[in-house]
Parts: structure tokens; C-alpha cells; sequence
């Protein structure tokens, strides 16, 4: 295979893996997500008024101008970042390296409803402050941030549903709810995560936790954005009190299943992956974190063939039936009794 066989091969990957992702890569690259808003605007390639207009139309990062023509992600990056297309590929390479071929979630009528109520749930929700429900709880825990993150939201008065025989939820109470935003590896929203709370804690023990939907696939509730360090964890309250116990930005895969495929940029150099300790309840915490730790050493070496080099480890807390959340809250109570 000639040295454009092989060009044009990389270029057909990178195309595919990017499909259905467009507007978070352009985002990450450097691109104003003002020219992404879908709205009628000036060219950011040749001026004007509203000529403009991002469509995404069939998932390539499609825009239109009624001066300069349509085009795609590739040729929008390389005018608006002021790059040749061989740079471009190379950043958007590093992007997408691991992002699955297809998008996270289904398509068709039952996905597009579950996106309406996902929109509709976070609307309904406000930031957390000082005080609210939420806030309480997360103090309970030890949680004190100054700033919550924003893919966090306390929703006052949410529904919670259990099943019947025939397979129909039916509404049985309301509770305040700490909401978290899943985002897959585009950047989008694909569902939410409902803590449901009472009285400063979880409202009904091990029932308090529920996905809106299943399917996940990788995603995770970004509590910060990744440097090119980025802490793993299963749980938010973990990655809360990692972030509060490292400094780190830290993602909550949310399970054990999911945390094994978490989705992560190749612009992540080191990797802390923060497993819960299990071994009073079959290893599955410290399982999935080295299955997970296993898997991004093994895509290591394609990065290291690029020039890249990335290092992960793996911590564990000391004590069986114990996770970050409940190290960081006896670290908390310790200093208080010390004072």
C-alpha cells in the first residue's frame, strides 16, 4: 500500500469515528461554540450577516453558507483554526481515538422522547446552592466544595417510580433529587442520574440511585474538566471527595460495568482510576478498576506509536467495604474532633 493509500485509509478511519460527534470535537479543538448554535449568523470563513449556518445534517459537522458553499467538519476546522488539513486530522485523531464508531444511545421515536424528558427533568432543576437538599446532603458526607460542579443540578419535587407486574412505572412519591448530567464522548447529554434525597440523605438506601436510561455505553458525569490528568471513579460522591482530597478533575462512570468503558481523550497523559474496595462483596470494585486499568495500558502503545506516552494507576482503599467517599468522610471527622 502506497504512503496515499495509507493516508487516505487514516483519513476513512478518522471519518467514521467521528461521525455523529462533530459538535464536541469542533469544541474541543478550539472552535466558538457560538458558530455551532444552528442559528443563522455572519461566515466566520467570509463575513456577512446571517449567510451562515451550522446544521450538522448528517452527523459530519455540516454548515452551509450561501456565499461560500456547504461543507463539513474538516474544512470548518481548517478555516476557522487557520490549520492545514493534515494538522487538523492529527487533532481531531487524538480526539477521537476512542470513540466508538457509532453514537452512544439509540435512535428512533423512544430515544427522541427520552431526550425531551431528560431536557425537560434539567430545565426543571436549578444550580445547587447553599442550603438546598443537595447541599445538605453532600455536607452530611463531607462534601464541602465552594463550587458545585455544573453537570450537577438539585431538582426540588421529582418523581420516583417503581414498576408493576405488567411492566408499567407508576409514580409513587416525590423527593428532592441531586441530578447528574451523563454526558457521552461528544460532549452531549444522553441521560441523567437521580439521587433521590430526604432530610440531608439518600431518601431510600440502596433504591436512591437510578439512570433515567440504560445503555450508557462509556459515559460519565463530568465533574470537571480533564487536564492532562484526569481521576476515574465509579460513584459521584467519590469523585467529589477525590476532587476535594487531590485537586484532580475527576468523571464518575457511575458502575462498575461502565467504569471498564469509560470513554477518555487521548490528550489525557496520567489516569488515576479510584476503585471501590469490595472484598466483602465479591471484588467487583477492584475488578473492573484493573480490567479498566488493563485496557487503557494495552491502547498506550497506540498512543506510544504516535509519540505519545500516558501512565495509569490504580488506588484502592485499604479497608473491605469502603470507598473514597467514606476515606474522605473519616479524614473530615477526624479533624473535627481534633479541633
Amino acid at each position: 500500500m502506497s504512503n496515499q493509500d495509507d493516508f487516505e485509509a487514516r483519513v476513512r478511519e478518522v471519518k467514521a469515528r467521528a461521525h455523529g460527534h462533530w459538535t464536541g470535537i469542533l469544541v474541543a479543538l478550539g472552535v466558538d461554540p457560538k458558530i455551532l448554535n444552528r442559528k443563522n449568523q455572519p461566515c466566520p470563513m467570509c463575513g456577512g450577516t446571517d449567510r451562515f449556518q451550522y446544521t450538522d445534517k448528517f452527523q459530519e459537522g455540516n454548515y452551509y453558507c450561501r456565499s461560500c458553499g456547504a461543507g463539513g467538519g474538516f474544512k470548518l476546522a481548517q478555516h476557522i483554526l487557520g490549520l492545514r488539513f493534515g494538522e487538523v486530522l492529527e487533532r481531531i485523531e487524538q480526539q477521537v481515538g476512542r470513540l466508538p464508531s457509532k453514537p452512544v444511545g439509540h435512535s428512533g421515536p423512544s430515544a427522541q422522547r427520552m431526550k425531551q424528558l431528560c431536557q425537560r427533568i434539567w430545565h426543571e432543576a436549578r444550580p445547587i446552592s447553599a442550603g438546598d437538599e443537595v447541599d445538605r446532603y453532600l455536607r452530611n458526607r463531607g462534601l464541602m466544595l465552594e463550587h458545585y460542579p455544573r453537570t450537577l443540578r438539585f431538582h426540588p419535587e421529582l418523581g420516583y417510580y417503581r414498576k408493576e407486574g405488567s411492566g408499567k412505572s407508576v409514580k409513587v412519591a416525590t423527593y428532592p433529587a441531586m441530578l447528574g448530567c451523563v454526558q457521552g464522548p461528544d460532549g452531549h447529554g444522553i441521560t441523567l442520574h437521580r439521587t433521590y434525597l430526604s432530610d440531608g440523605a439518600k431518601a431510600l438506601g440502596e433504591e436512591s440511585k437510578k439512570l433515567l436510561s440504560s445503555g450508557i455505553e462509556g459515559a460519565a458525569v463530568r465533574l470537571q474538566e480533564p487536564t492532562d490528568e484526569l481521576g476515574i471513579t465509579e460513584g459521584v460522591e467519590n469523585g467529589l471527595a477525590v476532587q476535594l482530597a487531590t485537586g484532580k478533575p475527576v468523571w464518575a462512570a457511575l458502575n462498575c460495568g461502565n467504569l471498564e468503558r469509560i470513554w477518555i481523550p487521548d490528550t489525557v497523559r496520567r489516569i488515576c482510576i479510584y476503585g471501590d474496595n469490595d472484598a466483602d462483596g465479591g471484588f467487583e470494585g477492584q475488578a473492573s478498576a484493573y480490567v479498566l486499568a488493563r485496557r487503557l495500558t494495552r491502547e498506550s502503545k497506540r498512543l506510544h506509536d504516535k509519540g505519545l506516552s500516558r501512565e495509569v494507576q490504580v488506588f484502592i482503599p485499604r479497608r473491605s467495604g469502603t470507598d473514597w467517599a467514606n476515606v474522605w468522610f473519616a479524614k473530615v471527622a477526624s479533624l473535627r474532633q481534633a479541633a
